[in-house]
C-alpha cells in the first residue's frame, strides 16, 4: 500500500522542468528503444535505474506504467522484458 501511495505520489510530479530531468516522453522512448535494441534484455528496476540514469522511484513508477500498459512486462522475479 506505501509504494502504490508513493508510486500515485510520484505521477502527480511534471518532468522535464529542469535541464537535469528528461521529459517522460523522452525515457518511455529511451527504455522502450532499449528493450527492442536488444533482444532477451532482463532488468530489475534497480539496472534500470543505473542504465538509462534514473532515481529508483522515478524508473520503478515509469516500468510500472509500461507493464500496465503491456508494453512490458514484469516476470516473476521482478524483471521487466519486452
Amino acid at each position: 500500500m506505501i509504494i502504490e501511495a508513493r508510486i500515485a505520489e510520484r505521477r502527480q510530479i511534471t518532468r522535464g522542468n529542469s535541464d537535469r530531468e528528461p521529459r517522460r516522453s523522452h525515457v518511455v522512448d529511451t527504455i522502450l528503444g532499449s528493450f527492442t535494441e536488444m533482444p532477451g534484455l532482463c532488468l530489475t528496476v534497480e539496472q534500470a535505474a543505473r542504465l538509462f540514469n534514473l532515481k529508483i522511484e522515478s524508473c520503478e513508477v515509469i516500468l510500472e506504467d509500461l507493464v500496465r500498459e503491456s508494453r512490458l512486462h514484469r516476470d516473476a522475479r521482478g524483471q521487466y522484458r519486452l
